[in-house]
């Protein structure tokens, strides 16, 4: 001993083998395989993947229900005559070539619906229902104000051989303001 070693004899490792059981005893716990620290994180992991299953199909089911709900909204608008919008965006197909070359015919255009109607300006892409009741995506090259301060508009497609549209456009017939063509191509 006066190396400073100290050497443990088999009777003192029997009586600290002991002591630790006994304290195990009183806490409760088990001298167990189940008790191992490889076990827990075993049943950490299917706790963990079991959760994870049922976060992903609830998910799932909450993406599915919104596209269903989705879908009935917009069979239900369109059953009425009326343009679906989703969130205040809408979708068009760009149907003849007026507005040729920035949107060719076939083009799938994002638009959205205005804050407010009455405050739009020139250059501005406008989806529009025509007095005979079409649908129209052309450009505003004119804003007009009369003596009372209503406004209108002065339409025409991007196509050079196009010429104004005759009539000008009421911002009450405004169904939208392109915001971008989706390209599909």
């Amino acid at each position: 001993m006066a190396s400073g070693k100290r050497y443990t004899t088999s009777e003192q490792i029997e009586e600290m083998r002991r002591e630790i059981s006994r304290a195990k005893q009183k806490s409760g716990r088990r001298n167990t395989l189940n008790n191992l620290p490889g076990k827990d994180i075993k049943r950490d992991n299917k706790k963990n993947r079991r959760l994870t299953k049922v976060i992903g199909w609830v998910a799932f089911s909450i993406t599915v229900a919104v596209l269903l709900g989705t879908l009935a909204s917009v069979n239900v608008t369109k059953s009425k005559g009326e343009i679906p919008a989703i969130l205040g965006f809408q979708l068009f197909m760009v149907e003849s070539g007026s507005m040729e070359p920035t949107l060719p015919v076939g083009t799938v255009i994002l638009s959205r619906q205005p804050r407010d109607k009455h405050n739009l300006k020139a250059k501005d892409i406008v989806t529009f229902r025509s007095s005979a009741g079409s649908v129209v995506t052309h450009r505003i090259i004119e804003v007009l104000t009369d003596d009372k301060g209503s406004v209108s508009y002065r339409t025409k497609g991007d196509n050079p051989i196009s010429s104004p549209d005759l009539e000008l456009l009421s911002p009450e017939n405004i169904i939208a303001v392109f915001i971008m063509k989706i390209p599909l191509t």
